[in-house]
C-alpha cells in the first residue's frame, strides 16, 4: 500500500509542471508534519525521540529530505517509468548495505538478483545503446534527470537502513521528526537551486491536498513496514509496485511509450525484485514449518 500511495505521488509531480519540483516537496514535508502532530502528541513520548537516537533520526531526515528533493526532480525531467526503475531499485543496495551494516542475511541468491538490477539500471540508462552506437541523444534535461536519480537511489537506500536502526521509536514520532529536519532542509534547498510560486486556482489545490495525503500514506505505512520486517524485503516489494505502477501511468495517463532499453531494463528489474520476494516468503514458510514441528514435538 505504500508503494501505491508513492506512485499517486510521482504522477502528480508529473502533472504539475509550473511548480518547481522542490516546492512540492517542501508542500510534502509541511502535510506530513501536520498531519503527524495528533498522533506525536497522542503517544505521550518526547517529540525529538529517545536521547541515543537523535544523531540517527537528524541524519535520517537530512537523507530524507535530500532523497525527496532529488526523487521528484528525476519525476520531472524524466520518464515515470524510467526514473521508477532507477530510484527504486534501491532493494539491490538496501540488501548490500544491511549485510555490511546491520549484519542481516544475504546469500547467494540475492547476490544474483543485484547482478539483475544492475543490468536493469544500465539498460534504463541507455547505456547498451551507446555502446553499441546507436543514435541516442542525451539531453541536458535528460543528463540531469538521470543523475537526480542515481544519487537519489544512494539516498534512500542509507535511509532505509537508518529507518530500520532506529525502528524502537514509535511511528509518529519518527514521521514528525523527519518532517522537521525535512521542511527546512528543502526550503533551504528549492531557494538555492530552484524558485518559488504561487499556486494557480482550481485543480492545483486539490493535487496538493491529494499529494499530502498520499505522502502522509505512504510515509507512515513504509515505517510500519519496516517495524516489522527486514530492511531488503520491505524496500523490495514497495519498488516492485512503483516500477510496475509507474509504466502503466506512463503509457495511460501520460501516453508516453517506452522504448526498448527501458522495457527491458524494467523487466529484469521486476525480475529480480520478484525472485527476492519469492525467497522470503519460501524462508518464512520453512521457518514457519519448523515452529510446527517443534511445538507438536514439544506437546507429544
Amino acid at each position: 500500500m505504500s508503494g501505491v500511495c508513492y506512485s499517486f505521488v510521482a504522477v502528480i509531480v508529473k502533472q504539475m509542471k509550473n511548480l518547481h519540483p522542490g516546492q512540492l516537496a517542501m508542500y510534502r514535508f509541511i502535510a506530513l508534519f501536520v498531519m503527524s502532530i495528533p498522533e506525536a502528541v497522542k503517544t505521550r513520548q518526547n517529540p525529538l525521540g529517545p536521547r541515543n537516537l537523535r544523531f540517527l533520526m537528524v541524519l535520517r531526515g537530512i537523507l530524507g529530505g535530500l532523497n525527496i528533493f532529488l526523487n521528484f526532480n528525476a519525476f520531472r525531467y524524466l520518464g515515470l517509468g524510467e526514473a521508477s526503475v532507477i530510484i527504486f531499485s534501491a532493494p539491490v543496495f538496501v540488501t548490500i548495505f544491511a549485510r555490511i551494516f546491520l549484519k542481516e542475511p544475504c546469500n547467494i541468491f540475492q547476490s544474483f538478483t543485484v547482478i539483475l538490477t544492475v543490468t536493469g539500471i544500465l539498460f534504463t540508462a541507455k547505456l547498451p545503446s551507446r555502446i553499441t552506437e546507436a543514435p541516442i541523444v542525451y539531453s541536458s534535461e535528460k543528463l540531469y534527470g538521470l543523475l537526480t536519480a542515481i544519487f537519489s537511489l544512494f539516498s534512500v537506500s542509507i535511509m532505509v537502513l537508518l529507518t530500520r536502526e532506529v525502528r524502537s521509536v514509535h511511528p509518529p514520532i519518527l514521521t514528525f521528526h523527519f518532517s522537521c529536519v525535512g521542511t527546512f532542509e528543502i526550503a533551504i534547498l528549492t531557494a538555492v537551486f530552484g524558485n518559488f510560486q504561487f499556486l494557480q486556482c482550481g485543480i492545483q489545490s486539490i493535487y496538493i491536498l491529494l499529494l499530502a495525503l498520499f505522502s502522509y500514506g505512504g510515509t507512515t505505512l513504509f515505517v510500519m513496514a519496516l517495524q516489522c520486517e527486514y530492511a531488503g524485503p520491505v524496500a523490495t516489494i514497495r519498488a516492485a509496485m512503483d516500477i510496475g505502477l509507474a509504466f502503466l501511468w506512463q503509457i495511460f495517463i501520460f501516453h508516453d511509450l517506452p522504448d526498448t532499453c527501458g522495457i527491458i531494463g524494467a523487466v529484469l528489474v521486476l525480475v529480480s525484485v520478484i525472485l527476492i520476494s519469492l525467497g522470503k516468503w519460501l524462508t518464512s514458510s520453512q521457518g514457519n514449518l519448523l515452529s510446527c514441528e517443534k511445538f507438536k514435538c514439544f506437546s507429544m
